[in-house]
């Protein structure tokens, strides 16, 4: 599933290539739910509108990823198989190349517990709402910080990105 993932996330980003706009960029994610905290690492690819003599931009993200660090409950050991993120950010550029958003996310979580040789997936998909911050540290690459949370389920992420 990972690999089908990794191929639509390149052909989705092949078609932004040509414009001025797009951006993609990876990231760690960690994921806290009741006492659980899991990790991820993701891909992601954005297109950044620009209101026209605005600071003001929309800018949907689809975010891809998949999981590097479990946890345990118990005896039972859970892990991130896939994690997969879309949203729209509504953005503040400030003339310093600071940036601010505010986003409503929509988000799949897929995990994997285990118990003496068994196990079982689930996955779910949920409506989420964030904010965040960034940096542009020059013309093509910004690194960002932002936090959301899905019914329960707080998501921290760091990331960078360059734009093309």
């Amino acid at each position: 599933m990972f690999k089908k993932s990794l191929i639509v996330l390149s052909l989705l980003v092949l078609p932004l290539t040509a414009s001025a706009n797009g951006s993609a960029g990876a990231g760690y994610v960690n994921l806290s739910l009741e006492n659980l905290s899991l990790g991820a690492i993701y891909g992601a690819v954005a297109y950044e509108f620009v209101a026209e003599d605005s600071q003001f931009s929309l800018v949907p993200e689809l975010r891809l990823g998949t999981g590097i660090s479990d946890d345990k409950t118990g005896s039972i050991k859970v892990e991130v198989e896939r994690f997969m993120a879309f949203s729209v950010r509504g953005q503040y550029n400030y003339n310093n190349g600071f940036y601010v958003y505010v986003m409503p996310s929509y988000a799949n979580l897929d995990l994997k517990a285990s118990f003496r040789g068994t196990s079982a997936s689930d996955d779910e998909w949920e409506f989420g709402f964030g904010a965040g911050v960034g940096k542009k540290l020059n013309e093509k690459i910004s690194v960002e910080a932002s936090f959301e949370n899905h019914d329960g389920t707080d998501v921290i992420t760091v990331g960078f990105k360059y734009a093309f």
